[in-house]
């Protein structure tokens, strides 16, 4: 498919060529050393171009991606979201993350629950887990099977540790009703639907008045 060059943002990086179709290539500096010559208004075979640049683009992209890997665990959606953010095209982000998988560098399944445990002992609720997870780019079967295998007493524990920092954050309210109010709605912004909000309050008022 011929396309014709609209703009090219040279950078210390590489260059990023934009066409009038709307696709645009990230070239790195080694690759746009190579192919400086791109100008704008010039026509361009872009699968050609495309082809050229893959083995150019993907250790490029590895590095980058390991990188990643490097400072934290990631699922294979955050990669590939930060990846095409970088201007990678699909192709090459398709390679990047087959290397990984199959190295075993990336693992949603894994992923998924590692992150579910942290963040319930963070005492965030389960609608906020799955939320979470499917920002991370988790599929929503996959972010589901790891909120199903939670711990529902470590859960319950952790929700009646949160509910005792907010009854002691909202002591002072004169209102009573309001400080409640404050604190089923704080409890809820963390992923706490009502029912397990509710007694999560119970036992944190009935461990106060044992105290």
């Amino acid at each position: 498919m011929m396309d014709v060059v609209a703009a090219v943002e040279e950078s210390r990086r590489g260059a990023l060529v934009r066409f009038e179709s709307g696709e645009k290539l990230w070239f790195g500096r080694a690759a746009w050393l190579e192919h400086a010559s791109l100008q704008p208004g010039d026509t361009e075979d872009l699968e050609a171009l495309k082809q050229w640049l893959l083995p150019r683009q993907y250790p490029q992209a590895l590095g980058g991606a390991v990188r990643l890997l490097a400072a934290r665990a990631r699922s294979t959606g955050e990669i590939r979201q930060k990846l095409t953010a970088y201007g990678y095209m699909d192709d090459t982000v398709d390679m990047v993350l087959y290397k990984l998988e199959k190295e075993g560098l990336v693992d949603d399944e894994a992923f998924a629950r590692e992150w579910a445990a942290a963040r319930m002992r963070h005492q965030m609720g389960r609608s906020r887990i799955l939320r979470e997870l499917m920002q991370k780019g988790v599929s929503r079967d996959t972010a589901e099977r790891a909120v199903a295998e939670l711990d529902e007493e470590e859960g319950d524990a952790a929700a009646v540790a949160l509910a005792q920092k907010l009854l002691r954050r909202y002591a002072d309210e004169a209102d009573a009703k309001k400080a409640m109010a404050k604190l089923m709605a704080a409890m809820a912004r963390r992923g706490y639907d009502f029912e397990h909000a509710r007694r999560a309050v119970e036992e944190a008022l009935k461990a106060a008045r044992e105290e």
